[in-house]
């Protein structure tokens, strides 16, 4: 899916106060999200659970390194996108949100990432002030536009031959919620018509599994 940037005069609104977004485009989004993402899904989920990428160098938007902290090691649940989408990202986190609220006690064992495909613009002060703004329990992912790229590019976040955010008005990315495992093995990917109940639910179904393994 492809977001153009918002202009720089437009405030971008808290999402309890946000007007609903117009249920034709997020009716043309689904349409067009299941025909581009359903090939490289499939793609990506016969490669195998061993295909996870390591988040390397990202850095979290404290500035520090995401890979050295307990949470990268945990079930992991994330959106890609940049501060400046206008729609698309603000709607994704907004659910986040909401499937965080869903799992209860149960979503402190969850890691919520918003990974940037923006890393020219999104410093990680940028990403931590957007972030907040949805649920402070979210947070925020960037760093160098090559590592970003390698990191998304795992799970078919940018369309074929997509360059790094930072490059053009418009940024193509997925609007989907990608489900990490401890490896960062692809475990799902809620597509935005899923409901945050049923996501939230699905995960407390894997979070009960790996309790009872465990």
């Amino acid at each position: 899916m492809r977001c153009r940037r918002r202009s720089g005069s437009r405030r971008l609104k808290l999402p309890g106060r946000r007007r609903a977004v117009d249920r034709g485009l997020l009716l043309a989004a689904g349409v067009v999200g299941a025909v581009l993402l359903a090939g490289y899904l499939d793609a990506v989920f016969s490669a195998g659970s061993s295909n996870g990428h390591r988040f390397g160098t990202l850095v979290d938007q404290h500035g520090q390194v995401f890979a050295r902290q307990s949470a990268s090691h945990s079930l992991k649940l994330v959106a890609f996108g940049f501060t400046q989408c206008p729609e698309v990202c603000p709607t994704t986190l907004s659910k986040m949100h909401r499937v965080l609220e869903a799992l209860g006690p149960t979503a402190g064992s969850l890691a919520s990432l918003f990974v940037t495909v923006d890393p020219v613009h999104d410093t990680p002060a940028a990403l931590e002030l957007y972030t907040a703004m949805f649920d402070t329990r979210i947070v925020g992912i960037t760093g160098s536009g090559d590592e970003v790229r390698a990191f998304a590019s795992t799970y078919g976040v940018f369309p074929p031959g997509e360059q790094p955010a930072g490059m053009g008005e418009a940024i193509g990315h997925s609007p989907l919620l990608y489900l990490l495992g401890a490896d960062n093995e692809l475990l799902a990917a809620y597509r935005p018509a899923l409901s945050a109940e049923s996501i939230a639910a699905d995960i407390s179904t894997r979070q009960a599994r790996a309790a009872v393994r465990n």
